[in-house]
């Protein structure tokens, strides 16, 4: 089967600066592990994955517009759901959740989704705005500690937080297009719009925010999914990421706006829109996703 690509050949290692770690990475068609300096130790074939998780029984949890999934490291596929629209994109977000069950972010209806291990739909709410189809509904979407849900409303340029009930108690405007949000344990939330990454605080007012133009020399675009590190340094990926071979395909950042370091390697992946740092033995690192 097609899904049975074996620990891939390795392109040529382009890291500067010390990760500390591996990384759990998706790059144009495929969701990988590399090692610190940028080898490919292990990849699955996906479609465009914007969402990718390292689960504690070793397991990937992604999602790729197409499907959300969960492979072993052996490539068998141990849950996956299908969204029955896929017209614009039909998943983009995914969430393992603490009681086995899996959140979904279906772009292509902009509804978020609990789905139990058996793939059957146990919650299901409908988000506005949403069109039917629509390329742009919604990108990432996360389940709080309180029991709410922040979505990404990209193509609105909107975060917001909602009830189970669909209440709205949180909502911000974005300057560009909304990719991921973070709540942070300081109850701000990172946000991150391509050009920059943003942090509100609890009433909506910018506390912080990290420009692609802040580190000279270091070409940076369109900064997507995001890390967020117990000492607060970040690690985001790039969309579109290189441009005449000049790019970043992943960085960590640290919150005084220093750069910790940065893959450089279009060979690897045109695009690196999901990123999750790993320890040595390529266990997922505390912090918020």
């Amino acid at each position: 089967m097609a899904w049975l690509w074996a620990a891939a050949l390795c392109s040529a290692a382009e890291i500067s600066g010390e990760v500390g770690g591996k990384l759990l990475a998706a790059g144009d068609h495929r969701v990988m592990i590399l090692s610190s300096k940028g080898e490919v130790e292990w990849e699955h074939p996906t479609a465009l994955t914007h969402d990718a998780w390292m689960l504690g029984n070793s397991n990937v949890l992604f999602a790729d517009g197409a499907t959300v999934a969960e492979v072993t490291p052996d490539h068998k596929v141990v849950f996956q759901y299908k969204s029955p629209e896929q017209k614009g994109g039909g998943t983009f977000s995914c969430q393992r959740l603490d009681n086995g069950n899996t959140l979904i972010g279906e772009n292509s209806t902009g509804k978020v989704l609990e789905v139990n291990p058996d793939g059957k739909v146990v919650f299901e709410l409908q988000t506005q705005p949403a069109t039917l189809g629509a390329h742009h509904n919604m990108r990432m979407v996360r389940k709080l500690k309180n029991g709410n849900y922040l979505v990404c409303h990209s193509g609105a340029h909107l975060v917001k937080e909602y009830t189970p009930k669909g209440g709205v108690v949180l909502e911000l405007k974005t300057p560009n297009l909304a990719f991921a949000a973070i709540r942070t344990a300081k109850g701000t939330t990172l946000v991150s719009t391509l050009d920059k990454l943003i942090e509100f605080d609890a009433a909506g007012k910018v506390v912080w925010e990290f420009a692609n133009t802040d580190i000279p020399g270091v070409k940076i675009t369109n900064m997507t999914g995001m890390h967020l590190l117990p000492n607060g340094n970040i690690v985001t990926g790039c969309y579109r990421a290189y441009e005449k071979g000049e790019g970043t395909g992943l960085l960590e950042i640290t919150r005084e706006r220093k750069l910790v370091w940065r893959l450089s390697n279009p060979k690897l992946a045109g695009t690196m829109m999901a990123v999750q740092k790993l320890d040595a033995a390529g266990k997922a690192m505390a912090g918020e996703r």
